[in-house]
């Protein structure tokens, strides 16, 4: 094993532990990879180009100049692929790079993949202002957490009883775009929380109504990108 591995970063220890073929992986997968840090700092973006069950994994060469020519057999590669069906790691070696007819990495099949599986309203914790109308005016509220289905808020403001319909603006980043989509959501449910000093804020449980179908697909999109950049985010 080449020296350079003691300083690749580790995949994120999140289980249970799964099969190969519950990523379901396809090929033209686009799939993230942290080479050894010596290589590069941040992830590449790979495809799967197929695989022989135990045996070896192949993807295309990173893109960028360099990385093939720091890249030496043994390196350790740790892997991420995310896809409607959850969110999953694994590390392997590399055996050797093809470089004809078109250059690819074949690596060593991965020994134990550790993974999420993101259910169909999975949340992940947030870190959005947003701005809410009300009947007694414009509020602000933190997103605690945030789902393709609905979100908790935290506000020292009264938003409502439950059952209320509220109106908002929620701000989102996704790969360096800005969006903002306008919503409405119900109240589902209302928890008063101490505050250290005294006083308290409320949390409320907001249900989306009548969401675009693009809609929903950014809100999707978004909860994905969370976990990719930190399973642990997972509520």
């Amino acid at each position: 094993m080449n020296q350079k591995d003691s300083a690749v970063e580790t995949v994120p220890e999140v289980s249970p532990t799964h099969l190969f073929e519950d990523m379901r992986l396809k090929v033209g997968d686009r799939l993230q990879v942290q080479l050894p840090s010596t290589v590069a700092q941040d992830r590449k973006i790979v495809k799967l180009i197929g695989y022989v069950d135990k045996l070896c994994l192949l993807v295309s060469a990173p893109s960028g100049t360099g990385y093939l020519k720091s890249l030496v057999e043994g390196d350790r590669i740790v892997v991420r692929a995310f896809s409607g069906q959850g969110a999953f790691g694994f590390a392997c070696f590399l055996d050797c790079i093809v470089r004809r007819p078109f250059e690819y990495l074949h690596q060593s099949f991965p020994k134990e993949i550790q993974g999420l599986i993101i259910r169909k309203a999975t949340r992940v914790k947030t870190d959005i202002r947003l701005t809410l109308d009300t009947s007694s005016g414009k509020v602000e509220a933190f997103v605690a957490n945030l789902s393709a289905t609905g979100m908790s808020l935290r506000t020292q403001a009264q938003l409502g009883a439950k059952g209320d319909e509220l109106a908002f603006t929620l701000p989102l980043a996704l790969y360096d775009v800005k969006s903002e989509l306008k919503l409405r959501g119900k109240i589902r449910g209302i928890t008063s929380i101490p505050l250290e000093g005294g006083g308290e804020e409320q949390q409320y449980g907001l249900e989306y109504v009548d969401v675009r179908p693009d809609e929903t697909l950014i809100l999707q999109s978004v909860v994905h990108h969370e976990l990719a950049k930190n399973p642990y985010s997972v509520v």
